[in-house]
């Protein structure tokens, strides 16, 4: 997939107008241009994590004046247009800030909304940071959506004591917080809440996303052949030499397990950007 700048052409979801055939005076609509980082995950995304959106991808635009009045907008891709009449700003202010998140929030509250990693159907929330925009401008508007979840990558191979056929009874249970509330004015994760929650997976892989938080609350439990192991992601990135207290948005762990029958040996592992991880090498055993 090619990277490219997008047109976004926003469908007023607040205020209820149907699209229409006729464009609007050019010199009032709002042009925005979606940049797709290496780092942004989209519905459609190249080996190097750029991509490009598809028509009909809904998304939030939130804008807001130095009084802090907001607008919250629903706009898909491909249909309608904003302008800057339609915002009921211009008679008193000369800039306001936009930001945007995708995919499109439904419960928002003051510009603020939670993200519940565990019950939502697309766990890759992609944030555009607030940034400041003239009233009226001709000018495009660029909007650059980044990762806000951390993603945690997991890979198991068996060594001593098992059979190729044993990996299919793999199992792992995570507990780790699960809920972040997010500002949607400034684009940015305001709060992780405390609640736990609990990651399940089966098999030689697993993949997760995982609000930003401690290293050592995100607690693994590894059970192959009536056999259980624990272990925190805190200890396991330790003992591969690279330690981190806290695991960040728009960052990725990569990590290779082998299950013996004495123990389980990380392999390698990685932590970096999406795009551009740093290996690390080496071997430790979690008894």
């Amino acid at each position: 997939m090619k990277k490219k700048n997008l047109l976004f052409c926003l469908a007023v979801a607040v205020i209820a107008e149907s699209c229409t055939k006729d464009l609007p005076n050019s010199g009032n609509v709002i042009n925005i241009v979606a940049s797709i980082t290496p780092q942004s995950r989209t519905p459609q995304l190249g080996s190097d994590g750029s991509g490009s959106f598809s028509n009909g991808d809904q998304m939030s635009l939130f804008i807001s004046n130095t009084d802090n009045d907001k607008v919250v907008l629903d706009y898909e891709y491909g249909s309608g247009f904003i302008t800057w009449s339609s915002i009921g700003f211009e008679e008193n202010f000369s800039t306001v800030t936009i930001a945007a998140c995708y995919p499109k929030q439904d419960n928002i509250q003051n510009g603020d909304f939670e993200f519940n990693v565990l019950s939502v159907s697309y766990q890759d929330l992609l944030l555009a940071s607030q940034q400041t925009v003239n009233i009226g401008t001709n000018e495009t508007v660029h909007l650059a959506f980044n990762h806000a979840m951390h993603k945690l990558d997991l890979s198991f191979t068996l060594g001593n004591g098992y059979t190729d056929k044993d990996i299919s009874s793999l199992s792992l249970g995570m507990s780790a917080k699960y809920i972040c509330v997010v500002d949607g004015i400034k684009g940015k994760i305001k709060k992780v809440k405390d609640e736990i929650g609990q990651y399940h997976s089966n098999g030689a892989t697993a993949s997760f996303y995982l609000v930003p938080q401690s290293t050592s609350g995100v607690v693994m439990n590894i059970s192959i052949d009536g056999e259980n192991r624990s272990i925190s992601l805190d200890e396991l990135l330790r003992q591969l030499g690279q330690p981190q207290e806290e695991i960040i948005g728009g960052k990725c762990t990569s990590l290779s397990l082998k299950v013996n029958r004495n123990g389980i040996t990380v392999e390698g592992g990685s932590i970096g950007g999406w795009e551009n991880q740093v290996t690390a090498n080496g071997e430790v055993v979690i008894g």
